[in-house]
């Protein structure tokens, strides 16, 4: 009897124990489970502004350092880490610490602002910049040349003779149609240089023919007040994006300082 009792009474006991180790290994996988859609779900969540905040190929990424607006424009100084960079883009509410990138392909070499009254060694002019917030897009920026589409119409410079076998800058404008894509040869005093351009050095010359400028895109370089010759190709209507719209213009030219 005693011992049919006990093992009657331990019958229970061991039913109860097999359904609580049951218990036991269910809820650990589905605690796993649950703690894994979490852990997925906290991912997506965030995905989105990780993948703002990761520069492209091309981009500049860094931390606001300083903020100045001016003229409709916000200029943003940022560190990468390994430098600390001006740019100037649309209107945009930064505050000190934001993450920001933005498209490194406008460097402009010792800029001037006059807006700002102040100079700048490299400065990168910007369509948009790029915050956690997504992407802050505005019309394109005027200010590295602005209306450039239009002649400089200011006095002729002096005692400046016609290249030999060469064109006038007057020349060049009056028959730019049939000088199109040809060669073309000029000469001129340099009233405009910049380095360092979408690829290229941009040299601006003035002769005695008319009061407009001729703008020369070149490897080689020259310095201000200087007398060119410039050997190039003609080309008409040239959009580089950025507000650097020209409806004349020479291209890799040869410049020779005479």
């Amino acid at each position: 009897m005693t011992t049919r009792c006990t093992h009657f009474y331990s019958l229970p006991l061991v039913v109860a124990s097999l359904l609580f180790l049951h218990g036991c290994q269910r809820s650990d996988p589905e605690q796993a489970t649950e703690k894994a859609a979490a852990s997925a779900a906290s991912t997506q969540t965030a995905a989105p502004h990780a993948a703002e905040a990761t520069p492209k190929p091309g981009q500049i990424h860094g931390k606001v350092l300083d903020v100045i607006e001016a003229a409709g424009y916000t200029y943003v100084q940022v560190d990468t880490g390994s430098d600390k960079l001006w740019a100037a883009g649309p209107s945009t509410a930064f505050k000190k610490g934001d993450m920001i990138a933005f498209d490194s392909g406008m460097p402009m070499q010792n800029f001037h602002s006059k807006s700002l009254n102040r100079d700048f060694n490299l400065l990168y002019f910007v369509d948009a910049f790029i915050t956690d917030r997504g992407t802050v897009a505005e019309p394109r920026m005027p200010e590295p040349h602005s209306k450039l589409v239009e002649h400089k119409q200011t006095a002729p410079v002096p005692n400046i003779s016609k290249a030999k076998s060469g064109q006038s800058i007057a020349d060049i404008i009056a028959k730019k149609e049939s000088l199109a894509n040809k060669p073309v040869k000029v000469r001129g005093k340099v009233v405009k240089f910049t380095a360092s351009v979408l690829g290229n050095n941009w040299i601006h010359i003035k002769d005695s023919s008319t009061g407009i400028d001729l703008t020369v895109t070149t490897k080689d370089t020259a310095k201000k007040d200087d007398i060119v010759l410039i050997q190039g190709t003609l080309g008409l209507d040239r959009d580089f994006g950025y507000g650097y719209v020209y409806d004349v213009i020479v291209e890799d030219a040869k410049v020779t300082v005479e």
